[in-house]
Formats: structure tokens, sequence, C-alpha cells
């Protein structure tokens, strides 16, 4: 499964700082969204540059900001209920194939009663739950979605069951998150065993560099982005800051009505700022030197720990 754990992407506007400035960059208070059309074009300029085992991070913030998994919306279109919050099957009933299936209908309706928002998150969805080999087909065939990691192939047939499940899928989504509309090489390692922790095949991928939990599902959804590594990651890091400036929501900022949260880093620095270090464990090693959190925490959610998370790795910058 290492394969699949990589996603190749080019950067358009490049990298900068001394981390990474490509930045996956999510909204905030005050913060300028990006233009959906953005996100639509970049589409085929990834298409044309991809190689490899191929796939995206282009995941618009605004997307998450919309909140399209919350149990009170999925409820409404038979996805989940008020008795079981377990989503529905991605594929409709005997469409199963062993490269692709039909989108269920009550998923391609809940798509088209806000195509904007959750268009872009049923990419992200069959990314984080069935291979590259795998394409989910709207019923008209008007709309394809291409897997990339097969977290939970069997989402396929089954409802994806547990609070755990959802939890991961939602690491796996916010790791996705994209909102400068720039695309980069990352790999996603956490706990779990295989898939979950298995080391990124591409050995340039050996910078930690950001981490992701949260649950999407909820009722009363969370989304957290923590890192860089040690340093002030508004300053100078990936998560929440680009070119386009600051789109999280700060974590002492709790009238702030956006979704992603920016929560510290994942280590802290001691000589600076160690207050807000976020990896509450210590870390593991997934193999050849690549250390991930097992375990986050926001200080929005007193004594509650993340442990279906994620941790990204990132070539060097150039």
């Amino acid at each position: 499964m290492t394969t699949t754990q990589r996603t190749h992407l080019v950067s358009r506007f490049g990298f900068g700082g001394a981390l990474l400035a490509s930045a996956l960059v999510l909204p905030a208070c005050g913060g300028e969204l990006v233009d959906v059309e953005d996100f639509e074009a970049a589409e085929v300029d990834e298409a044309e540059q991809a190689i490899g085992p191929g796939g995206t991070n282009n995941l618009p913030p605004f997307a998450i900001d919309s909140d399209p998994l919350k149990r009170s919306v999925t409820n409404t279109y038979g996805i989940t209920s008020s008795t079981n919050p377990d989503p529905l099957p991605l594929c409709k009933n005997g469409t199963v194939t062993a490269t692709g299936c039909t989108l269920k209908p009550e998923w391609e309706s809940w798509m088209a009663a806000d195509s904007t928002n959750r268009g872009p998150m049923m990419k992200g969805i069959v990314k984080c739950a069935v291979g590259s080999t795998f394409i989910v087909s709207t019923n008209d065939g008007s709309l394809t979605f291409a897997g990339q990691w097969e977290l939970y192939g069997n989402w396929k047939t089954n409802r994806l069951n547990g609070e755990n499940k959802r939890e991961r899928v939602s690491s796996c989504l916010l790791s996705l998150l994209n909102g400068n509309n720039a695309t980069l090489d990352i790999c996603i390692i956490g706990p779990g065993g295989s898939p979950f922790s298995d080391p990124c095949s591409d050995p340039r991928l050996d910078i930690r560099e950001g981490g992701f939990f949260g649950n999407l599902f909820a009722e009363n959804p969370t989304a957290y982005v923590a890192g860089p590594d040690t340093a002030d990651p508004v300053d100078s890091g990936r998560a929440c800051f680009g070119s386009r400036g600051n789109y999280c929501c700060a974590e002492q900022d709790t009238s702030c009505t956006r979704r992603i949260v920016l929560t510290g880093a994942i280590l802290g620095s001691p000589d600076q700022n160690f207050a807000n270090k976020r990896c509450n464990a210590p870390l593991v090693d997934a193999g050849g030197g690549l250390l991930y959190c097992p375990s986050f925490f926001s200080t929005r959610e007193p004594n509650r720990s993340y442990t279906n998370v994620f941790t990204t790795f990132v070539p060097p910058a150039l």
C-alpha cells in the first residue's frame, strides 16, 4: 500500500520560507477566499503535469467551511439518520467492478444540492477512501472521481461504520486542503497500522510538515491544523498561511465563525513558544526516520485527544 500513500503535485506558486510557503491555505476570519473558478482551472494544469501514481491535494477550504458532511446535512439526504451516524456506502448497489462504480443516488442528490462545495468534497472523499485504480462516476457519467489512497475500500459497499473511521477520513480530507491553489508532493502517515502507518514510498518526502485532525461528520464538526513543526505557524508555515494571507481561525478566537482552526505547532519550540505544542504523545517512527505524531489536541476541546490523525511529509523547500 505504500505506493498509494504518495500524491504527486506540481506547485504553481513555488515554495518559500524556511519550511514551506506553498500553503495549504485555509479560511480565516477576515481572510480572502479563493475563487471557485481558480480551483476548476487548476485541475487541467495538474492533469497535464502529474506523473507516477498521480493525485491532487486541491480541496478548496470553502468546501470545508460549508459543513457539507455535518450530521444534520447528511440526515437530510438519507446518507445518515437520526438513529444511525454511519454514512451510506459510496457505490450504488450492483455497480461495483474492479475498476469503478456508480455513485449511490443519495450521495448524488447531496452533491447536486450544492455542487460548488460538495463536488470538491466528493473528490476528496473518493481520494481518501479508494485506491488510484478505482473511479466513482455519477449515474449519467458526467462526473468522475478518482481514488488516491485506499484507506477504506469497504466503504464502496458498506457504511462507514464507527466514529474512528469518520475521524480518520476527516483527517485525510483536511490534509488535502489547499486554499491558494498551489500544489505539492505529500504523503500522509498516522497511527493504526497499514495502510495508515506505512512510510512514504518517495524518499524525497522527508520533511514533517503538518498535523490534521477533527470530525467533519459530527453534529458540531471540528477541523484542526497543527504545524509546522516547531515555529509559529502563523508566521512561517505552510499550514493556514500563504501568499494570500492567513485563512484559519485562531484557536483562542472563539468568535470566529469559520470552520478550520489553527491549533499550534506539532512540537513547539522550547526557547520560544513551547506552549503551542499540540502533539501530546511521543513521536512514532514509520520507517526510515519518518517520525509522526499519533495524538493531537486543541485547547478548544479540553481533555480531548484525537488519535485518528495524519501527519504530512513533504520534500525540502526549493
